[in-house]
């Protein structure tokens, strides 16, 4: 019975800046083994949504070309002065007495023309894509990671646990010495 008033007067006096920190200690483990086990799946992800933005854009682009042409077509069947323009760009026919100005390349009509009406995006992935491979690709980060992670656990189970702090305190008579206190904890004893 005294046993357990003891582990409550323990739970009552234990400084609330021990517990908070013991249990952001274990956030930042858990968040850091969550980045290192969640990274490869988000780097896919990021990957698939690039190649499904480029191929949208690439579908829209061939939805107006097809469009245009639609529209060519069209106009070949039903507009008989459309197809003396375009036979005069294509074949260079004329008609009698027709006069004709040079003009430089890029101000000729051009019957062919088929530049994408979207810009494709780059290759590249988006700017968080490249901080998300690191940690899903490069192998000596991920046991760095991996490595803090266990690390930090290892660290707060040890130190930080508000129980552990007041029983040193309680056993050593001050809180000044509670670090001496908790490494004597794991010490042999002779």
């Amino acid at each position: 019975m005294s046993d357990t008033t003891e582990q409550s007067d323990a739970h009552v006096h234990a400084p609330w800046t021990t517990s908070l920190a013991f249990w952001l200690a274990l956030l930042a483990a858990i968040g850091v083994y969550s980045l290192v086990a969640l990274s490869p799946k988000l780097l896919s992800c990021i990957q698939l949504q690039h190649t499904y933005n480029a191929t949208q854009m690439q579908l829209v682009s061939l939805e107006h070309e097809v469009d245009d042409l639609h529209r060519v077509v069209e106009s070949l069947a039903s507009d008989a002065d459309f197809v003396r323009k375009l036979a005069s760009v294509d074949f260079g026919a004329r008609r009698v007495g027709e006069e004709r100005i040079p003009l430089d390349e890029h101000l000729q009509l051009s019957t062919r023309d088929n530049d994408p009406v979207f810009e494709m995006p780059a290759e590249s992935l988006p700017w968080y894509g490249s901080a998300v491979s690191l940690f899903a690709v490069n192998i000596r980060v991920r046991g760095m990671m991996m490595l803090a992670s266990a690390l930090t656990l290892v660290l707060a189970f040890m130190f930080l646990q508000p129980t552990a702090v007041v029983s040193m305190a309680k056993e050593h008579g001050s809180a000044m010495d509670v670090p001496g206190g908790l490494l004597s904890r794991y010490r042999r004893s002779t």
